[in-house]
């Protein structure tokens, strides 16, 4: 998951899929990461070692999703980003 632009769209006030995204990044870290399903992952040796193996598949962002996803072992990747999809990686965005 991309954490940090989910932040940044919240402060933004800016629309997913035509879901307007409000509140405070105070607010969705709260209801994301305090009160709901989404863990954060940190990036260390495991993930940058998936992320030598990506270096030409994906832009530096992408590919530390996509390593960072290997690496955790998580069900998908939460993400608006179709490259990731396209890819073949399961995203979800709900």
């Amino acid at each position: 998951m991309n954490y940090a632009e989910v932040l940044y769209s919240v402060s933004r006030d800016k629309d997913v899929r035509d879901i307007s995204l409000t509140g405070t990044p105070e607010d969705a870290r709260q209801a994301l990461v305090g009160n709901g399903p989404i863990s954060v992952a940190p990036v260390g040796d495991a993930e940058l070692a998936e992320y030598a193996q990506l270096l030409g598949e994906f832009s530096i962002h992408d590919g530390l999703i996509v390593a960072s996803h290997w690496a955790q072992e998580t069900d998908a990747i939460l993400t608006t980003d179709g490259v990731i999809g396209d890819a073949g990686y399961k995203t979800i965005w709900d």
